[in-house]
């Protein structure tokens, strides 16, 4: 199963608002990582946003505030990571 799983914001997890900011989701998994799922908590319900190892916001605004779970999955199981995104 997928282990190591982490975010990374590029540039950083705090950007300004207006700006653009690329979330990446990686995962050590033998074999390879089948899919990566993006959701979003809001109001203590997880959304679906969208699937690929990416997830890119070219203009930000105060409303893409909030914490991003990145799922990857293969066939032995799945594994989760998190990263608070602040639009200042």
């Amino acid at each position: 199963a997928p282990k190591n799983t982490s975010i990374s914001a590029i540039p950083s997890s705090s950007v300004l608002e207006g700006s653009s900011v690329t979330l990446i989701c990686s995962s050590d998994a033998n074999p390879a990582v089948l899919n990566y799922t993006w959701s979003r908590e809001s109001e203590g319900q997880l959304e679906q946003l969208q699937t690929g190892d990416t997830l890119t916001f070219n203009r930000t605004d105060l409303k893409h505030r909030g914490r991003y779970h990145c799922t990857a999955q293969n066939q032995h199981g799945s594994q989760n990571s998190s990263v608070m995104l602040d639009i200042q």
